[in-house]
């Protein structure tokens, strides 16, 4: 949600990105290319002076981006010359408060190398609204979750929100439609649809649109886009959401984790 007017108290800090996992080459029964490595996966990052950075990056290259803060943003990156990546993304800091502004938006670009869900060692270069701009050079750790695999069946039933859950649902169908409501935040009813990226991993492609909006209305009609994965360290079944859009010209963030119900 933008980062105003107290929307974001739907954020949960994703407990679901648990264990680094490094070098795991084959886990599950995936292998590993010997031709052009692949971005796909769960990347961690430790960044001075103790935060962490979090990609999470499909099998096509799409992105979205979590960081200390918080921070949230998206964007992709590309793999040329066997192992080469390049990207970039938008990052924005949650506001604390009305009275107390966010931190600056960053642009930022990555550079660097990647072995196939191992390691990914980046440049990452980001430029703030001031024009001011820092360079980290980050070792990124694998999380072996990725490889847990995904399915419409698995992700399929009833979720709710551990706070208000009567008013904060979802309901997945087999076929991957949802429908449910959210009342943290812009108060609007839900429908959208769940898609399998690559079902030897746990990534899960969403679309989420926003209707009936009686809170905040500036959020009627937006579409919002991104990924689901499960939150192992949760509870059983739960799964946690992290999807981006536009409202008011501005990168707005659903980042929430749904439990069974």
């Amino acid at each position: 949600m933008r980062f105003r007017h107290g929307t974001l108290a739907l954020l949960v800090v994703a407990a679901g990105c648990s264990g680094h996992g490094g070098n795991s080459a084959a886990g599950n029964g995936v292998p590993v290319p010997t031709g052009p490595q692949s971005p796909g996966g769960i990347w961690v990052a430790t960044t001075p002076p103790v935060s962490t950075l979090t990609l999470f990056v499909a099998e096509d290259g799409d992105m979205r981006v979590s960081a200390e803060g918080p921070s949230f943003g998206a964007g992709a990156v590309m793999v040329t010359n066997l192992n080469q990546v390049t990207g970039s993304y938008h990052l924005r800091a949650l506001q604390p408060s009305q009275t107390n502004p966010a931190a600056s938006n960053l642009t930022c670009f990555v550079a660097g190398t990647v072995t196939t869900r191992t390691t990914m060692q980046l440049t990452v270069d980001c430029t703030d609204d001031a024009g001011a701009s820092t360079e980290r050079r980050l070792s990124f750790f694998y999380d072996a979750t990725y490889e847990m695999g995904s399915s419409l069946a698995d992700i399929a039933g009833n979720y709710t929100l551990e706070f208000r859950p009567a008013t904060n649902t979802l309901n997945i169908n087999g076929d991957g439609t949802l429908f449910g409501m959210l009342d943290n935040g812009p108060q609007c009813l839900l429908n959208g649809v769940v898609e399998i990226i690559d079902a030897r991993f746990d990534l899960y492609r969403v679309t989420l649109s926003y209707s009936n909006c009686t809170r905040l209305p500036q959020y009627e009609g937006v579409t919002m886009t991104g990924f689901a994965r499960r939150a192992y360290a949760t509870q059983a079944g739960a799964f946690y959401a992290f999807l981006t859009g536009i409202v008011d010209a501005e990168l707005s963030v659903l980042s929430v984790i749904y439990v069974p119900s």
